[in-house]
Order: C-alpha cells, then sequence, then structure tokens
C-alpha cells in the first residue's frame, strides 16, 4: 500500500516523464535508483528537483508523493498511473470528482490524511501550517497492523527452546492476537480500522490521534478514540450533527440517502449493517484470506487480483456455507435458471452500487433488490444492473410477483423507459459511473443485449466527470468492433467530442445493424438514434449537484 520510491515499486518509464497539467509543466529523471521530478510554469524555467520518496498502491493506481523542503512533510505528485492502462493521468481525473477541481491534494494531505491507513502504526505528528513530524512503524500493511504489537512475542520467542515448550503447552502464541479466533464483530474491527468511514469521538481523541497514532489495537471491542459511521443510526448523534455543520457534503459524498455506503474501500458500514452480521459470527474472513494458506490457489497475483478471496468464495459456495437450506433449490428462491446469472447470490444481494478507483464494486451490505431504492435514494437496484434494458416498472412487477413487494407509484417515465437509460441521463456522476461501468459487465451484456450500448456509452465519453468517461471508454471496448479503440479520457473537450463523432460514425457505418429494430423502451428510435424528445428532457432533469466520492 506504501512502498519507498525504488525501481521495483515504480513505473518503468519514471525516469523519461514528460507530462503537462493545469498551466504546469514535468520531467521526471533517474539518478541511480533515486528518481525526481522538476516542474515549470508555462513559459518558465524548471525549478530544483524533488525526489520521489514514496508511491502508494501497487496493482490498480499508483500515486507518487515528493519531498517538500518541510522535513517529514509531503507533496503531492500531481499525476497517478493507471496500472492496467499503463497511462499517467491528473490525480483530480483518477477519482469521482467535480471537473471545475484542479487541485484536490494539498500539501501535507499524505501526512494528514492517507497514513492514516497506509501504513502501520503511523502518527502524523502535526507542527503548524502545513508542517508535519510524522513517523510510522513501518511503510505498508505489515504484520502488526492485523496482529497486534509483537515485543512481547520477539521476547518470548527468541529462544527456540522456550518457543517449543510455548507451543507444547499453548498451542498458539498468546502474545499475538489471530483475527481467525476472535468473534465476527472484533475480526471485522480488524480491517475495519481501516476499512470503513469513521470519525472521532471528540477534540480530545482528534488530537491523541494526531500525535500517537491509532489506540485501537487487534482484539479490542472498538475503534478507541473512534467510531464507525452509520449516518441514519441513532449512535453518536452530537458527533454527526457537528459533522453535518461542519462538512455539509460529508454523507452525500460517501452514502446514499439511506445510509448506505457508496464509495469502495469503506466495507466495515456495509458488513455492519447488513442481517448476516447480526445475525451470527460473519466476519471478513468468512469469505477472504489474509494469507495464501488454502490448496488451490493459484498464485499471489490472482489471489491479489480477486480481493484475496478464498477459494470458491466468488460463486454461491460464499452464502450456501450459511443459507444451506437454499442449495437444493436455488432457482425456486431465485426464479432464475440456476447456472444464470440471475441465481449467482451475489449480483441480488450484493450488487455493484460503490464505487472507486475508477470501478464499480460490490456492496458489502447485504440487503435484496427494491424499486424504492431506486426511486427515494437513487441507488441503482440489482435488477436493473443485470437488466439494463427494462423500465423499473418491470422491475416492480417481477418482485411483486415474485416475493410480494408492493408496486410504488411510479411516473409515466419510469413505465416506459429503461431505468439504467435515465440514470445515464438525468442520474448524479455516480449514479452515472455506475451504469457507464455496468454496460461494460458481461453478464448484462448477455441479459439486455449489446447493440443499444453503443449510443450511451459514446455519448457518455464526453461526460464533464473524468471518471465517467474513463469507465464508458472501457466498457466500450467490451464490444464488438471497439476492442482496440484508443481514447484519451483527460483531454479537452474539443478533443473529447471529436472522438467521439468518429466513435459514433464507426458504429452507424460498420458497425450498426440496418436491419435492427430497437426496442423503445431504450430510448432509441428503431433505427438506433436517440429519441430526441425523450433524450433532451432527460438530459435537462440530470442532477447537477457537485460530488465527490471520497475514497
Amino acid at each position: 500500500m506504501t512502498q519507498l520510491a525504488v525501481p521495483n515499486s515504480l513505473p518503468a518509464d519514471i525516469g523519461k516523464l514528460e507530462l503537462a497539467f493545469n498551466g504546469r509543466e514535468y520531467k521526471g529523471e533517474r539518478r541511480g535508483n533515486k528518481f525526481f521530478i522538476r516542474m515549470r510554469a508555462e513559459g518558465g524555467s524548471y525549478g530544483e528537483p524533488q525526489q520521489v520518496v514514496l508511491v502508494t498502491g501497487s496493482h490498480t493506481l499508483q500515486i507518487l508523493w515528493l519531498e517538500s523542503g518541510l522535513d517529514r512533510t509531503l507533496q503531492l505528485f500531481p499525476f497517478a498511473y493507471i496500472v492496467a492502462e499503463k497511462i499517467w493521468a491528473p490525480v483530480n481525473e483518477t477519482f469521482l470528482m467535480p471537473p471545475e477541481v484542479k487541485k484536490y491534494y494539498s500539501l501535507g494531505v499524505w501526512n494528514g490524511a492517507c497514513m492514516d491507513c497506509h501504513v502501520t502504526h503511523g502518527e502524523s505528528r502535526f507542527v503548524e501550517g502545513n508542517k508535519w513530524d510524522s513517523q510510522v512503524a513501518e511503510f505498508g500493511i505489515a504484520c502488526e497492523s492485523c496482529h497486534g504489537e509483537a515485543r512481547e512475542h520477539v521476547r518470548l520467542n527468541a529462544n527456540p527452546l522456550r518457543r517449543f515448550k510455548l507451543h507444547l503447552t499453548t498451542k498458539s502464541d498468546p502474545t499475538m492476537t489471530n483475527p481467525a479466533r476472535l468473534s465476527g464483530p472484533d475480526s471485522t474491527l480488524d480491517c475495519g480500522q481501516c476499512h470503513s468511514v469513521w470519525a472521532f469521538n471528540n477534540m480530545s481523541d482528534k488530537i491523541d490521534f494526531n500525535r500517537h497514532g491509532a489506540a485501537f489495537r487487534p482484539g479490542a471491542h472498538d475503534l478507541a478514540q473512534r467510531f464507525v459511521v452509520q449516518p441514519n443510526a441513532p449512535d453518536h448523534r452530537e458527533q454527526k450533527d457537528f459533522i453535518r455543520r461542519t462538512e455539509p457534503d460529508f454523507f452525500r459524498n460517501r452514502f446514499w440517502g439511506d445510509g448506505m455506503v457508496r464509495v469502495t474501500g469503506r466495507e466495515l458500514n456495509g458488513v455492519q449493517a447488513s442481517p448476516c452480521f447480526r445475525g451470527g459470527n460473519f466476519s471478513c474472513l468468512s469469505c477472504h484470506e489474509m494469507h495464501l494458506d488454502s490448496p488451490g490457489q493459484t498464485n499471489v497475483q490472482d489471489w491479489a487480483r480477486h480481493a484475496q478471496l478464498k477459494p470458491k468464495m466468488d460463486s454461491n459456495a460464499a452464502c450456501l456455507q450459511c443459507h444451506q437450506t437454499m442449495t437444493s433449490d436455488i432457482s425456486g428462491h431465485t426464479h432464475h435458471a440456476p447456472d444464470s446469472s440471475g441465481s449467482q447470490c451475489y449480483n441480488c444481494h450484493m450488487p455493484r452500487t460503490t464505487f472507486g478507483l475508477l470501478h464499480a464494486m460490490r456492496s458489502h451490505q447485504v440487503s435484496w433488490p427494491t424499486v424504492n431504492e431506486s426511486i427515494a435514494y437513487g441507488r441503482p437496484n440489482a435488477c436493473n444492473l443485470c437488466h439494463l434494458d427494462q423500465t423499473l416498472a418491470w422491475t416492480a412487477q417481477k418482485l411483486q410477483a415474485w416475493y410480494h413487494q408492493p408496486v410504488p407509484e411510479l411516473s409515466q417515465t419510469d413505465q416506459s423507459i429503461a431505468a439504467a437509460a435515465q440514470w445515464l441521463l438525468k442520474g448524479d456522476a455516480g449514479q452515472r459511473a455506475l451504469v457507464a461501468w455496468g454496460m461494460g459487465w458481461e453478464s448484462a451484456q448477455k441479459v439486455a443485449g449489446r447493440d443499444w450500448l453503443y449510443p450511451y456509452l459514446i455519448y457518455s465519453m464526453t461526460d464533464p466527470y473524468a471518471a465517467v468517461r474513463f469507465d464508458a471508454w472501457k466498457s466500450l471496448q467490451t464490444l464488438p468492433g471497439f476492442s482496440s479503440f484508443s481514447f484519451d479520457y483527460t483531454a479537452a473537450d474539443q478533443s473529447l467530442n471529436k472522438t467521439a463523432e468518429n466513435a459514433y460514425e464507426k458504429w452507424a457505418r460498420e458497425i450498426r445493424d440496418p436491419n435492427a429494430v430497437y426496442r423503445p423502451e431504450t430510448g432509441l428510435e428503431a433505427n438506433g438514434r436517440f429519441q430526441e424528445e425523450t433524450f433532451e428532457r432527460l438530459r435537462g432533469q440530470r442532477d447537477e449537484q457537485p460530488i465527490l466520492l471520497a475514497e
């Protein structure tokens, strides 16, 4: 999660970088095993080199930190490296944030925020102004993050004979915490100390956290100076009211209206709100493993890429380990064919309604699909994330017939135009990003068809939010004829528009079936063009309130 900036932890081309952003130019250079960045304003000369000292992230997104000249205070390099694409992009365009925000991460933000979770036992140690005297036990997430302090462990185990006798008498080491042997709630706190939206109990605890780091240690029953924020729960009312007064967008940038978390990396908030968590010994380790211990795992890279899941935990086996009575008749519960995506527990009960790292990701709040969640809170429901071509009315009728859910009052548009088309045209930036990503999901494409997706994805490549443009492009690449389509999603508006025009012409002339007839629910004319009145009306209703998902 955080590494020293050395050749094997950095992108290969960093020593030859030449990048420009927001009126400034940046040039990289290498001196032995050290890397430096020079910066100049347009028309000026390059300043003194700043050494790249740390890198945060590894297999998805990498962010670089530079020496600032203020002791231990770090400065952000304003570009991030997108690993899969092997491209550099402005940091503000690798997160879902308003286009007018050009500089989100300020001097010292690593010290004051990022190191809370990206190191082991960090102490921010604010001094004054933008100056910090931060210290860490180790960079990255090391043993003591999950197993507790090891001083006593080292003392007792330094002598091999004593270590052998200790093993004979206890069968385990009492000096270290093993999350697998904790209760479900305590075990989840081990992960949730970082993987949660949390807040301080009071100013005294905040100051203590800054000076001495987190008081939480693995095995504890709470986060000590902090609490896990559940916006609509009755606990910590005074603290949450204070947050609403001092940071009005705090909850909107992290949660849906009903309190379900909408930004990735904050899984504990969802887990705690799940019936599985409240009803037993459910924890992160029910599905994930933190070490490559299980037989059947292939290699470290695949294990890491697939969220460190245990074998078979990407299937119904994850849920059926508890819900064993469902095993004999999955279709009786799902009303879908047993081998279809509609009979995969995850797709209905943990849909991709959280976003981060330029991806839609699964919610960790185990729930069930309803139309009301989409009407009342704007959250895309599981049914319409798969059945992209269907309306909310269609979904409401199915849920009423199968699970006796009442059919809510629906507008004419909700009865006639596919929910996904509506979210992409009139939704907020978070909704648009989820649907743009979802249109590249193979399971949804098989169910809803692919042909009608082209116009929507090409249109979304000009979205004001860079994250939406990126996901629209990547989803477009999953469609026939566009697998190698290149696109600079961070380019200026004129270039974006020109590329979109070219993509549309390519689709219309080379790919679109002239005999195809598009269903009116898709918001397209029979020939594949947008229904002009519908398009303009929905686009005019777009939720333009700025949104910044706080990853």
